[in-house]
């Protein structure tokens, strides 16, 4: 009897106003709830990842509470357990914060921040020449550029229609070449037979460049460049077509020797992914080319071993108006970390 009386007089004190009372603080707590989604302000895809919150701050100003959600692979955030009110949202990725904004919820409801269209604001016009090995596509979606013009570069004779016509040239700001597609009797004629035509493709894409074109190419490639402009950039093995392609796969330590590079990276050095059996190894640059990237080149021609020195390993030359830019690497091999980060800021820095 005497442990039940304790028990009922410990209840009594709980409920009643005296200190001993708990009321839990629900300060902030509702049925509402806020969505919305999160777009990647640098290369215009949905972004995964990022960190989204909103703080829970009394009449007095004190902060109660935070809500923290991290958005999911297609860039989608919710935000619940919301009492009716104003909220500022933070968006943030790593240390940059993307966004901020006030959002209301009233009537404890689920309320949609409006979405944005995610696509690039870059105004450009851009051709891809495809190829077997780099897959432009996926680089220029992932820059924020979703609209381009494929030219089949399996195809002599669409390939030969477009690189001969400077007014069709003439409507893209960019090219891109990808490694794989077909050279011979467009970049070079091994017997002879199509000079006339390579005369013609050399000469077009010579104009282009000057009237202020962009032309990019990268890893097999590069038969573009050393065929039209062939005191640009010396490649190791000669000028034969295909001569330079003895470059070791695997990932290559990089200095970097562009300051801008440099401060976009938070570093001076990069790794990046030279995922072809053999891709072409560069000896050096000409008198007017710029070097922003610096690798020691492992090679292997049959049964011989090398490594190129400081071989360059993204150029970039000027011809009248326009530019032209080389990489040994896929660009599409090379869309993640910090190698992303250079891929992005070659795209950015040449459209």
């Amino acid at each position: 009897m005497r442990s039940f009386l304790v028990l009922s007089l410990a209840l009594a004190a709980c409920n009643s106003d005296s200190g001993f009372q708990h009321v839990a603080d629900r300060y902030g707590h509702g049925d509402g709830s806020l969505v919305g989604r999160v777009c990647d302000p640098a290369r215009y895809v949905w972004l995964e990842g990022a960190s989204v919150y909103t703080h829970i701050i009394d009449e007095s100003g004190k902060l109660r509470d935070t809500r923290k959600t991290t958005s999911d692979a297609e860039g989608y955030w919710v935000l619940d357990d919301l009492d009716d009110g104003t909220y500022e949202v933070y968006i943030q990725y790593g240390s940059t914060t993307i966004d901020v904004f006030n959002a209301t919820i009233s009537d404890g409801r689920e309320t949609e921040v409006p979405l944005e269209a995610c696509t690039g604001s870059a105004d450009v016009e851009v051709a891809v020449v495809t190829g077997d090995f780099d897959e432009f596509d996926k680089v220029l979606e992932a820059v924020g550029i979703g609209g381009y013009h494929l030219v089949n570069g399996q195809t002599g004779s669409e390939l030969l229609q477009f690189l001969q016509n400077p007014v069709q040239m003439g409507l893209y700001d960019a090219i891109f070449f990808a490694g794989g597609h077909l050279e011979e009797g467009v970049f070079y004629s091994a017997d002879g037979s199509a000079q006339a035509d390579v005369d013609a493709v050399q000469a077009a894409l010579k104009d282009y460049v000057k009237a202020g074109g962009v032309v990019f190419a990268s890893d097999w490639s590069y038969d573009v460049i050393e065929q039209t402009w062939p005191d640009k950039i010396d490649f190791l093995g000669g000028s034969d077509p295909d001569a330079a392609q003895i470059g070791e796969i695997g990932e290559l330590k990089c200095e970097v020797s562009s300051d801008n590079l440099e401060d976009e990276l938070g570093k001076d050095t990069v790794e990046m992914n030279l995922d072809l059996d053999a891709w072409p190894v560069v000896d050096a640059a000409g008198d007017d080319t710029k070097v922003y990237i610096r690798a020691d080149a492992p090679w292997r021609k049959g049964m011989e071993t090398g490594e190129e020195k400081d071989s360059p390993m993204l150029l970039e030359f000027e011809s009248g108006d326009g530019v032209v830019v080389y990489t040994p690497w896929r660009m599409s091999a090379n869309l993640d970390g910090k190698a992303g980060k250079v891929v992005s800021w070659i795209i950015d820095r040449e459209l």
